[in-house]
């Protein structure tokens, strides 16, 4: 979701999350400085830094200082710099997924109060990521998302 559900769940007690996936199209594609046939061209326009900045400052307006989260998916382009974005602009959590975040961590250093949260669908891949990233960054998730086999999304079950 964008600015306005995630800060009407955040203003109500939960956690609102705000996609980082085509934020060069949030507000008509003001955010995004090259297009090719009326789309934002390139990763750093279809993931947008200006577009993420404008959506958590939007969504500040409602729920000031509730907790906000960004949902960045492993498989985006620029994945290390979506993380570093989303850090430096100001969200309180990352969501991540659609593949297994075991870097998250080195993307997020300078931003050690930035919860980190993976996406999951078994034990198995919360073992490796909590032992590649208790040996590698000494962190460990603050949280865990855990997806079933009928998940929907990515997956392709709906």
């Amino acid at each position: 979701s964008w600015d306005r559900l995630a800060s009407a769940v955040s203003l109500n007690g939960g956690l609102g999350i705000i996609s980082s996936v085509g934020t060069g199209y949030y507000e008509e594609r003001k955010y995004a400085s090259k297009e090719l046939n009326a789309k934002p061209y390139g990763s750093e326009n279809f993931y947008s830094r200006k577009g993420l900045q404008a959506l958590i400052n939007n969504a500040r307006k409602v729920c000031g200082d509730a907790p906000l989260g960004c949902n960045i998916l492993c498989a985006s382009n620029d994945y290390a710099r979506i993380a570093r974005d989303a850090c430096e602009v100001g969200f309180n959590v990352i969501v991540s997924g659609a593949g297994l975040p075991t870097n998250l961590p080195e993307f997020t250093v300078d931003f050690p109060d930035v919860a980190l949260v993976p996406i999951i669908s078994s034990a198995k891949a919360l073992k490796i990521i909590c032992k590649r990233w208790q040996s590698r960054y000494n962190r460990l998730p603050d949280a865990v998302v855990l997806e079933g086999p009928k998940s929907g999304g990515h997956q392709g079950f709906t």
